[in-house]
């Protein structure tokens, strides 16, 4: 062993990268007076002080450079996110702060979905608790429902899924199609699995048993992944009830669920 070693020493003394030709005093406009070693292959050192700054700067540009790729990933992931939600283009560009605010009730509501939003960043994850929206139409409910599933994928790196209840029941139907794409179990799943689930429109549907099982489904899915749903109606309370059935709505209303009411005039005048 020893043997090798010295074999692969000797074969370095005699290359000419390796000996040393001579040494000499060098002067570095910036660093001042340095010892320079020449090589007998004519290679020459150069200010180990400026060596050492260029190769702090080649690490810092490198860190930078991969500081960008993962910005540019994550922007890219977060346009993709957006591309998938299912949020109505007219929302997209929906915040919290752009909502505007003329009475105590709409501030409590913006209230309330702040302190839901940040539950998203708590280390144990989301506690699954659900949010209904009841009111008339253009009193904003589409508005901070879609401003909320937008700041689960930006801020809070989830995913987010703005659907309505002809949507799961359309794609439920034609699940049991022969030439479907997705299974009825697939769908479910899926629905069942976002970050954020907003289901609008509920109330607009003919109430048929296969619309009912496929809905309980979804939110049964959610509520035992612990997934928070938000519901959008312009039904209240009681009509809702008889929309969804007690067993959805009990969900809804478990472990601290609010129902809000917007009861205030259209923005649309």
């Amino acid at each position: 062993m020893v043997s090798g070693l010295t074999s692969v020493g000797s074969m370095f003394a005699h290359h000419p990268q390796f000996v040393v030709a001579g040494q000499s005093t060098a002067t570095c406009s910036t660093h001042g007076e340095y010892q320079q070693t020449k090589y007998q292959s004519g290679r020459v050192t150069k200010c180990p002080e400026c060596e050492r700054e260029r190769e702090q700067q080649r690490i810092a540009d490198e860190k930078a450079a991969q500081l960008r790729e993962a910005a540019e990933r994550k922007s890219k992931l977060i346009d993709e996110l957006i591309g998938n939600s299912g949020i109505p283009k007219r929302f997209l560009g929906k915040t919290l702060k752009s909502y505007q605010v003329s009475c105590k009730e709409q501030q409590d509501v913006i209230n309330d979905a702040k302190a839901f939003l940040i539950e998203f960043s708590s280390p144990q994850g989301h506690s699954g608790r659900c949010m209904t929206m009841l009111g008339n139409t253009g009193t904003g409910k589409s508005h901070i429902a879609s401003a909320m599933a937008l700041c689960v994928i930006k801020h809070y790196g989830g995913t987010a899924r703005f659907t309505s209840v002809s949507e799961i029941n359309r794609l439920v139907r034609e699940s049991k199609s022969y030439n479907a794409e997705y299974t009825e179990t697939e769908i479910i799943t899926a629905f069942g699995n976002y970050d954020l689930l907003i289901v609008d429109e509920v109330g607009i549907q003919s109430g048929t048993d296969a619309e009912s099982r496929a809905l309980f489904d979804v939110f049964n899915a959610r509520y035992q992944n612990m997934k928070p749903t938000i519901v959008i109606s312009n039904l209240n309370i009681n009509q809702l009830k008889d929309a969804l059935g007690e067993r959805i709505v009990d969900r809804l209303k478990e472990g601290g669920g609010l129902i809000l009411g917007f009861n205030w005039g259209s923005y649309r005048g």
